[in-house]
């Protein structure tokens, strides 16, 4: 399977530019984290709250505290997650990018190198 970034041709290595990252808006990120661990605690599912609990015992309210913050300590460990692999991502791009313009650049300078001894020949 070829690299969609690198390919071979003709013995010449041509790099194909680089797909910049989309990286999401912060409340995105936090609706797609926190969806999956605690959907009650996304943007749109904290808006439902008070209506959903408003008969809701002293008790149950304190038992569903400490759910929330045990989805809370997990959406923590999610993000630290998330941006390790973001980061990640962000340094193989930049490698791609760099590499790419590197590529072009010596091929630019071979092409003047042939002009100059096509000109001395």
């Amino acid at each position: 399977m070829t690299d969609p970034q690198q390919t071979a041709i003709a013995g010449q290595q041509t790099v194909t530019a680089a797909q910049p990252l989309r990286i999401p808006t912060g409340q995105e990120l936090y609706d797609m984290l926190m969806g999956h661990i605690e959907p009650e605690l996304t943007t749109q599912g904290i808006k439902d709250l008070d209506e959903k609990y408003k008969n809701e015992t002293p008790q149950e309210n304190a038992i569903r505290k400490q759910r929330y913050q045990l989805a809370v300590d997990r959406y923590q460990q999610a993000y630290e997650g998330y941006m390790q692999t973001l980061d990640a991502q962000v340094q193989r791009y930049k490698r791609a990018t760099f590499g790419q313009v590197e590529i072009e650049d010596r091929e630019r300078e071979e092409g003047t190198l042939q002009n100059l001894l096509q000109a001395f020949a």
